[in-house]
């Protein structure tokens, strides 16, 4: 496919009609003979194994150091297996000292979990000058990562992970600044456990980009190699899109739509990434409102016409449908869903999430499939729930910033 493909060309809008009225393209809602979901053809979502005991295990940041008071923060690992145990690693586990270097700080609250040098146990790594927790059995002194930081470089995230260049060893990639230049730095694997990668690039990133923004580490071009998605977490801001390929990242990157947030998946089936972006209309943190009066809604470029994006609007005015957007495979189709958020603000108050059911006739359905509700709820990330399903992680919030307890909803038992 060729790269220029990705751009996201607004003519030729279809609007395909009102989330939330059950009456609005109902038909299109339910998986049809034509569909192209196949089960057996999708690729499971298998948790990083970071004890190495063959199992998958649930990493996640949590917050602050409860011994001290200062948050400094934590990573949360659950590990797999018949006794289900918990671990919180904190800074020392990581060799990082003082409320200067805090662990965690990502925009998905997700660590980059990868297995950096190829002995089959994933790797942990956090911190804006990064470090890495070395997985398996037998406990390893954490390690600086080799990143090219000078002195003056400021830095605002811990790196994400993704196999950028195709070679089928985990990379990490990281924003830098110094002054008014602002710099991708990706350390290409594999990676020795002194923190060494096999190679380093830096490129140029926009004049506009600077280390608050997001990365998101996704095959959305369909080359077989991750690419990054940069956007601006909190924001209705227009992202751009790098993508990654066996000679590094293109020379120019791709302007996107404007909206407050990204997805990447497969929701029609046909074995192309499609891109979701959700457009709230929902005033920034600042006060400015991108729009008024209008509902809000997710913009949905297929890759099998990406000249012709799709919009499904949701709910009512100002609702805020669109604020966030996350992608699982609930029901082990074969084709994605798209858990769609729902709130007026941007606090964890009224949060509902919508459920758009993947495989229709047109890729995602534009008639609410699930809805997931009833307190405070924003969905994090997906997780495998072993059946050939996934499920939700989900947290709970109490109206004070989000914070509230987190657990798994899926299609059965009290999660349906």
């Amino acid at each position: 496919m060729e790269r220029s493909r990705i751009a996201l060309a607004l003519t030729g809008v279809v609007v395909l009609g009102a989330v939330g009225t059950a009456s609005a393209n109902d038909g299109i809602a339910r998986t049809v003979d034509a569909s192209a979901c196949r089960a057996d053809a999708r690729q499971p979502l298998r948790e990083p194994d970071v004890d190495g005991d063959g199992r998958g295990d649930l990493v996640l940041e949590t917050g602050g150091d409860g011994r001290t008071g200062v948050e400094v923060g934590r990573i949360r690992v659950r590990y797999g297996g018949k006794d289900a145990r918990t671990a919180y690693l904190r800074q020392e586990d990581f060799g990082l000292h003082g409320q200067q270097e805090p662990v965690g700080g990502s925009a998905t609250n997700v660590p980059a979990v990868a297995d950096l040098d190829g002995d089959g146990a994933a790797d942990i790594v956090t911190g804006e000058l990064p470090a890495v927790r070395w997985g398996g059995p037998h406990a390893a002194p954490p390690t600086r990562l080799d990143f090219p930081y000078t002195a003056d470089a400021e830095v605002e995230r811990p790196p994400v992970t993704g196999d950028f260049d195709g070679d089928g060893h985990p990379d990490l990639a990281s924003l830098r600044s110094e002054g008014n230049r602002t710099e991708l730095l990706v350390l290409h694997g594999p990676f020795t456990r002194e923190g060494r990668p096999a190679r380093t690039e830096v490129r140029r990133t926009p004049a506009e980009a600077r280390p608050g923004l997001a990365l998101l580490a996704a095959e959305a071009t369909g080359d077989r190699a991750d690419d990054l998605l940069v956007y601006e977490p909190g924001a209705h801001a227009t992202p751009y899109l790098l993508p990654g390929g066996r000679h590094g990242f293109a020379a120019r990157p791709l302007p996107l739509t404007q909206g407050d947030a990204l997805a990447v998946g497969d929701y029609d089936g046909d074995g192309i990434p499609d891109v979701a972006i959700g457009d709230s209309g929902v005033p920034d943190d600042d006060g400015e409102s991108p729009v008024a009066d209008r509902r809000g809604r997710v913009l949905v470029v297929y890759g099998s016409d990406r000249a012709h994006p799709v919009v499904l609007e949701g709910g009512a005015p100002r609702g805020g449908f669109g604020l966030g957007v996350l992608t699982a495979d609930l029901d082990g189709d074969g084709c994605d869903d798209l858990a769609v958020r729902t709130a007026p603000d941007r606090w964890l108050e009224t949060d509902t999430l919508t459920v758009l059911h993947g495989g229709s006739a047109h890729g995602l359905g534009s008639a609410p499939w699930r809805r997931i509700g009833g307190s405070p709820v924003l969905a994090e990330r997906a997780v495998e729930a072993g059946d050939g399903r996934q499920e939700l992680l989900v947290t709970e919030g109490d109206g004070d910033g989000g914070s509230g307890k987190r657990r798994l909803v899926g299609l059965r038992g009290s999660a349906s």
